[in-house]
Formats: structure tokens, C-alpha cells, sequence
């Protein structure tokens, strides 16, 4: 298969299933999902003229550079990573807040454009690195300030890695040679597990670990078990 032109969005609808099964299964949880996927829905566009440049560049259906499909994908994953923690591991939130950290949304906006910045357009270092590394420092800024968050910054890289893996190995024997055809394995490790890229799951544990304890930290929420 040679014609790659509905992958990308096909890939996209895998997502958002698990997303739609996270929104339905915990009521309490839907404004998080809610609020975090539109947050991160435009990332998916703006990260585009990044890894364009030098990770990949993947086929669209409607044969634009920057379409609906990275779009959607960033709404879907901002949503996935910011509350698998909480389904799989049964936690809710505490009634009593700790003092909320809002502006450093932010902050973390500003950091993030001008670490791509530097790290990709000035420096030339691969996009899919600098983004990674972004995402680890984030995470360890907030785990600097809370510590109790250090659960869910992990469990939440783990398990968003886990399931680009599980995604991987069903996209690769579905779509075979999309990934020779899209990613630019030369300009990275060119490693690729089981059809996954060794990239993909790294960037996977990395944005989970950001995303998943954002919201707690930047609203001072505490988690407590469910009954």
C-alpha cells in the first residue's frame, strides 16, 4: 500500500475511541478531559512546523502541509494523557485545594515556544528531542513543587507509552511501510520496536509525564481513593 492519503486520520480515530471511553466512564473527570483537550488541540497544529521540518512528514487526506488530522490528534492525546492515570489507578480528588499555580500556563507557554525555538530553528538539534526534553523539565518543575504528584507524572508517561506501543503495533501491520515512507529515519535513532519507532514511545512517556499531573498543579488538586 503506497497511498498513505486516510493513515494519518485513521490513526487519529484510534485515539479518539479511547477518549470517548475515558469521557463516558468517569463523569467526574469530563470537564478535565474537556478542558486539557482544547487547551491542547492548537499544540497539535504549532508542533507540526517543527517536526515537519526534520522527524516526519506524514500524508493528509486533503493534501494540505497542516491539516485537521494534527488537530485532532492533539485534542485526543491532551485528553487521554491527562486522566488515564486517574481511570486506571481509581483516583478522585480531594474537596480541600492546595494553593493553585495558574500563571504557570502561562509560563509554560512561553517556555515551550522558545525552547523549540532555540533548541530546533537556532541550535539544530532534531525537534522530536528538544520537544521531549521540554516535556521532562515541565514535569520536573511541577514534581519540584509537589511532590505528591510524582505518581501520576510517571504512571501517566508509562501508560501513554504503553498505548502509542499498543497503537503502533496495530497502525505498522495495517499501514505496512508507512513508517519507512513518512518518518525521517535518518535524521533519528532509526530504532523501531515491534512497528513502533523508538522515538514515538519516548515522546509518548514524555508528554505523559507532563500532561497528566498539568491540571492537578496548576488547579492544586489532591488525589484520595475511590471507596
Amino acid at each position: 500500500m503506497e497511498n498513505f492519503q486516510y493513515t494519518y486520520l485513521a490513526g487519529d480515530l484510534f485515539f479518539l475511541v479511547i477518549w470517548i471511553i475515558l469521557f463516558l466512564h468517569r463523569q467526574d473527570l469530563r470537564k478535565k478531559i474537556l478542558v486539557m483537550s482544547l487547551l491542547v488541540a492548537p499544540m497539535g497544529p504549532i508542533s507540526e512546523l517543527f517536526y515537519l521540518r526534520d522527524y516526519w512528514q506524514p500524508q493528509l487526506f486533503n493534501g494540505w502541509v497542516i491539516g485537521v488530522e494534527d488537530l485532532l490528534f492533539g485534542f485526543v492525546i491532551g485528553g487521554i494523557a491527562a486522566v488515564i492515570y486517574e481511570e486506571i489507578f481509581g483516583e478522585k480528588y480531594l474537596k480541600r485545594h492546595l494553593p493553585a499555580h495558574r500563571k504557570w500556563m502561562f509560563a509554560i507557554a512561553l517556555f515551550g515556544a522558545v525552547w523549540m525555538t532555540v533548541g530546533n530553528l537556532i541550535l539544530g538539534f532534531n525537534s522530536i528531542y528538544v520537544s521531549m526534553l521540554g516535556f521532562l523539565i515541565v514535569g520536573i518543575s511541577f514534581l519540584v513543587l509537589r511532590h505528591d504528584l510524582l505518581k501520576d507524572a510517571l504512571f501517566s508517561g508509562l501508560l501513554v507509552g504503553a498505548l502509542m506501543f499498543i497503537f503502533y503495533l496495530i497502525f505498522g501491520f495495517i499501514f505496512e511501510g508507512v513508517i519507512q515512507k513518512w518518518w525521517m529515519l535518518g535524521n533519528i535513532s532509526g530504532i523501531i520496536i515491534l512497528g513502533a519507532p523508538l522515538e514515538e514511545l519516548m515522546w509518548g512517556f514524555g508528554w505523559g509525564f507532563v500532561a497528566g499531573p498539568a491540571y492537578e498543579f496548576v488547579n492544586g488538586l489532591k488525589f484520595k481513593k475511590l471507596n
